[in-house]
């Protein structure tokens, strides 16, 4: 059997070859068809069944077996881009409320080939509810291409999620729950009388708009199709029926993926970012987890402060500094350090930062958002961020403020990590004040800036590090497609800080302000080197499950901790390599930029002068702006003083006054006081004179009295040898009448004796009585004169006061 089919000839040339099995022809040699034409294949196709169909007869039973390979992706808008969901196996992970494309690719396997006209319909179903399927609302497009076993169709519709007949397939799912969902295309074959329908049944889970997916899914479904096709003798067009349509799915590795995506522009997919979900028993460490903190001993404790006191200038720091720190900082002396790290004293909080914080805090942020949104993301495990919670309050001023103070950065998700940590441990000033240091002192917000090259150049950096110290590595990631920015991009954007615990995250954070940037790559080095050999024994999927699970959870070990950190200190990084490098980095970004149209890269150049205009027209407004509420804030507190200085000028005028009255008064008390303390001192010198005069009498007294006493003792004497003569002349024959006279007389002169020295006592007891008298008014003089003092002195304070 021949046929010959002539074309107009244009500029195209090629070879057509086609199996005429799927036309009834019963030869099962080939057609070739050698000429210039301008017709698609399917319109060849076509046109030859048309002529052939009305000659061919059909082979054995007369029914006809085709299979199909039908890939489902789906892409979703975001920031008037396309880029893949993420997706866990047959799992799809899509965000709420967002515009998705569905693009399903049709593939043939057999050798005989059955051409697609044409797709009717593109539809989706709860599996639940199979037969309630919902025809998407935009228009189905059919694009045809060729690949190298046959032809390749793809099928694109739009779901818009706002469509009330797909509405529960836009709820959010719960927990581990997702949704069983069945996505369908009718498509018309050549000759087939009836539409073919390709159900691919697969799954949903439906997250909120603002979910958030780090990692990249490698691997997606397909599903088979065996179609049958059975005779028809109603149309002469259309000479075969669907007889039955039979599926299974199967998993295709990423090679085959990319090899059929390739060919129709669905894009890179190891340029996104998504997630795969765990295992229900492999939950990764939650951010934020508090471990133990290790104290420092006693002896690292007492010389961490006499570091601190000793260190008096902030611009310049302790020689041991870099060897301490590396032991550890205690915890209760962090804030004070990182602080002084920083080169912030307590002047420049209270004049600069506080200043800075309070005023961009109370400005308009276009980030609010997005800030609030990352709130409930930013350390969930850890309490003092819970929602509601004081911490996500501090967290979001910091960061509002911080967008505010740098608008070419503003916020970018990430930053928030870096935030929670330094409000662990610091005020929302001081916080402030450090993060602002940590962004532009230590160059961290390069990373962040418009296309994100300096992350890249980082990235490069780090893979030629891994090359030159650690090569076995290197080579196994490159020969699984790893590419650093898959486990790196968090690490270097959160400073480790997002999914490690925090007790290392608060050493880490202590490392690099003490030691500077290089401590990026000095710990990533050194985590790499200790999950050498579990990373080697593992593939793409394993890789990437171990350094989002495992890795973290090792380092709840605080030895584990330590050893990470040793290690990083033995880390050695030569300057003249890195340099060398980044001179690589950039020249092959600019060959890149070289090989691209002229026109593009004036288009783009322009077009990021016009970003930047735009941007710096912003900046300009807003400190246009700042200067003009700063010039009405200004006059503001210029009147304010003014009327302040005039009522403090009225004040001293009345304090003039009251000085003048209380100097007046003053002179007068000063007058009184003296003419007191004269006749305090006159008083006290007659008291003393008559004091004197009293003891020079008292001493005549008791003299008086001492030699009257002897005369008494002498006339008792005298009276008693009286008595003993007496006594002696009785024994002679002396009368008693004489004796009673002597003793009579001896008794008188006794009593007049005695009666005299009665009183001359009497007398020196009057003597005492009157200098006790003196000194009691001499006491209650001295008395008088101290009170009135005091009295005089407190009504010259009072009135100073008044």
């Amino acid at each position: 059997f021949r046929v010959i089919v002539l074309f107009p000839t244009t500029a195209l040339s090629t070879v057509v070859k086609l199996d005429l099995h799927f036309l009834g022809i019963g030869c099962h040699g080939n057609l070739m068809l050698q000429h210039k034409f301008r017709v698609l294949v399917l319109d060849l196709c076509h046109t030859l069944l048309t002529c052939c169909n009305d000659y061919c007869d059909l082979p054995g039973d007369g029914t006809l077996e085709y299979e199909f390979d039908v890939s489902l992706e789906i892409l979703e808008e975001n920031n008037g881009k396309l880029a893949p969901v993420a997706q866990d196996k047959d799992v799809f992970k899509i965000r709420q409320n967002r515009t998705h494309h569905i693009v399903l690719t049709v593939t043939q396997n057999t050798t005989s080939t059955l051409i697609l006209e044409r797709c009717c319909g593109l539809f989706l179903a709860d599996s639940h509810s199979p037969d309630s399927y919902t025809l998407l609302d935009m228009p189905v497009e059919m694009e045809t291409g060729t690949t190298g076993t046959g032809p390749l169709y793809t099928i694109k519709g739009i779901w818009n999620p706002g469509q009330q007949s797909c509405g529960t397939l836009n709820d959010l799912t719960n927990g581990k729950n997702y949704k069983d969902v069945s996505i369908a295309i009718d498509v018309v074959a050549s000759g087939v009388v009836d539409p073919i329908r390709f159900n691919s049944k697969t799954h949903f889970k439906v997250y909120q708009e603002t979910e958030r997916f780090y990692l990249i899914s490698r691997y997606t479904s397909l599903h088979q199709f065996l179609v049958t096709l059975k005779p028809n003798n109603e149309d002469p067009h259309r000479r075969f029926g669907l007889a039955e349509v039979k599926s299974k799915m199967i998993t295709t590795p990423p090679s085959k993926l990319r090899s059929l995506f390739s060919g129709i522009g669905i894009g890179n997919f190891d340029d996104e970012i998504s997630d795969i979900t765990e295992s229900e028993d492999e939950e990764p460490l939650i951010s934020g987890t508090v471990d133990t903190i290790e104290e420092v001993s006693e002896d690292i404790l007492k010389r961490w402060q006499i570091l601190l006191e000793n260190w008096n200038d902030n611009s310049t720091r302790p020689p041991e500094l870099i060897k301490l720190s590396r032991k550890g900082i205690p915890n209760n002396l962090r804030k004070d350090v990182w602080l002084r790290l920083g080169g912030i004293t307590a002047t420049e909080i209270e004049s600069n930062y506080k200043f800075l914080y309070d005023e961009c805090l109370h400005h308009e942020c276009r980030h609010e958002q997005v800030i609030l949104w990352d709130l409930n993301r930013t350390f969930p495990g850890n309490e003092f961020f819970h929602e509601g919670k004081d911490g996500q309050r501090r967290l979001y001023h910091v960061c509002k403020s911080y967008a505010g103070f740098d608008p070419e950065v503003g916020y970018c998700q990430g930053l928030s990590f870096i935030v929670a940590v330094l409000l662990l441990h610091l005020p929302e000033e001081e916080a402030f004040a450090l993060f602002t240091v940590i962004m532009n002192e230590y160059n961290f917000r390069d990373l962040f800036k418009k296309g994100f090259q300096m992350l890249q150049l980082k990235f490069y950096v780090l893979e030629k590090l891994l090359e030159d110290q650690i090569p076995e590595l290197a080579e196994h990631f490159e020969d699984h497609e790893l590419n650093t920015q898959m486990y790196a991009s968090q690490w270097f954007l959160t400073l480790f800080s997002a999914k490690f615990p925090l007790g290392l995250v608060f050493r880490i954070v202590d490392m690099f302000l003490t030691e500077g940037p290089d401590t990026l790559f000095k710990i990533a080095l050194s985590l790499l080197k200790m999950s050498k050999s579990e990373l080697l024994s593992q593939d793409f999927e394993g890789m990437l499950k171990y350094f989002r699970v495992a890795l973290p959870k090792r380092f709840m070990n605080k030895k584990q901790g330590q050893k990470l950190l040793s290690a990083a200190s033995s880390v050695k990084i030569q300057p003249g390599k890195v340099a060398l490098w980044e001179a690589e980095f950039y020249k092959i970004q600019d060959e890149k930029r070289s090989l691209e149209d002229p026109l593009r890269q004036l288009e783009h150049q322009l077009k990021q002068s016009l970003e930047t205009n735009h941007r710096l027209e912003q900046e300009n407004d807003m400190l246009v702006q700042r200067l003009m509420l700063n010039q009405v804030n200004m006059r503001h507190q210029l009147d304010d003083l003014e009327k302040r200085n005039m009522d403090l000028k009225r004040d001293l005028s009345k304090l003039n006054t009251k000085y003048e009255a209380v100097c007046e008064s003053n002179d007068l008390l000063s007058a009184e006081i003296l003419k007191t303390k004269n006749l305090y001192h006159s008083s006290l010198n007659e008291g003393d004179e008559e004091r004197a005069r009293h003891k020079q009498t008292i001493q005549e007294y008791q003299k008086v009295c001492r030699k009257l006493e002897e005369q008494h003792e002498k006339e008792k004497q005298e009276l008693n040898l009286e008595v003993m003569e007496v006594k002696a002349r009785l024994g002679t024959g002396i009368d008693d009448g004489e004796i009673d006279s002597a003793r009579l007389s001896s008794e008188q002169r006794l009593r007049e004796l005695e009666l005299e020295l009665a009183k001359t006592k009497l007398c020196l007891v009057e003597a005492n009585c009157k200098a006790q008298e003196y000194e009691h008014r001499n006491t209650e003089l001295y008395e008088k004169l101290k009170h009135h003092e005091t009295s005089v002195i407190g009504q010259l304070k009072a009135k100073l006061n008044r």
